[in-house]
């Protein structure tokens, strides 16, 4: 029998599901339908098996991802899947997340029944499983070179941390906003947002407007935010 968490914040399918992997499979299956409820429940289950996230979290100010990252760390071992509807909105969302994490399967939540199990038992099995056809033409045909460890390079010193904790704080992302923001001056927010143009194309962000770079910060938030805390306190990561 294996332990599997499963982290959805539609509660009833949830509950359903996770009934659905315990009668067919025989598995163990602890449920959380809030971001907030992962740390406790990886304080209940600290060593599972796998790890079945949504991405979509329309109530909340994260996504899947947040919740990914935070079981890879706690507990290196758990096999990480994505199970989603697979939506355009979140299909940012999943490509960061199949780049930036050792994600074993994508299973799609319109799929059969019968098919969602057996592709968590290939998991469990094997440790891994195809991506489902339905979500394969989401994800790039590749992984990029991008990792988790790779985001220090965007915040080499406290200056940087300054624009990108501004870029998280502020809804307006334009330079004065960030300059009364961070107390940096216009050609100094400037003159950052030019060193950082060549690591930011590693991810995807070809000469990125303020917009984008918050967009892909408030995105990539659980890798980036770690190093950003860390050089504003002086600290390594």
């Amino acid at each position: 029998m294996s332990t599997i968490l499963l982290v959805d914040d539609a509660a009833a399918l949830a509950e359903l599901f996770g009934a659905a992997i315990e009668s067919a499979l025989g598995h163990q299956v602890h449920v959380a339908v809030a971001l907030a409820d992962v740390e406790d429940l990886l304080r209940a289950v600290p060593d599972s098996d796998l790890a079945l996230v949504d991405l979509s979290f329309p109530q909340e100010d994260g996504t899947g991802l947040q919740a990914l990252a935070q079981i890879s760390r706690a507990s290196p071992r758990t096999k990480l899947a994505i199970i989603t509807q697979g939506d355009e909105w979140v299909a940012q969302i999943l490509r960061d997340a199949w780049d930036l994490l050792p994600i074993t399967t994508v299973i799609s939540k319109s799929a059969p029944l019968a098919y969602q199990l057996a592709a968590i038992s290939q998991v469990l099995a094997t440790g891994s499983a195809p991506p489902d056809p339905a979500i394969q033409p989401l994800l790039p045909k590749e992984r990029s070179g991008r990792t988790p460890e790779r985001f220090s390079k965007l915040v080499q010193h406290a200056g940087h941390a300054k624009l990108w904790s501004s870029l998280l704080a502020i809804d307006d992302a334009n330079y004065k906003a960030l300059a009364d923001h961070s107390g940096l001056k216009l050609n100094t927010l400037k003159n950052y947002r030019a060193q950082l143009i060549p690591e930011l194309d590693l991810h995807g962000l070809r000469d990125p407007s303020l917009r984008e770079m918050r967009a892909f910060a408030k995105r990539c938030q659980p890798f980036l935010q770690p190093f950003v805390l860390a050089a504003l306190a002086g600290k390594p990561a």
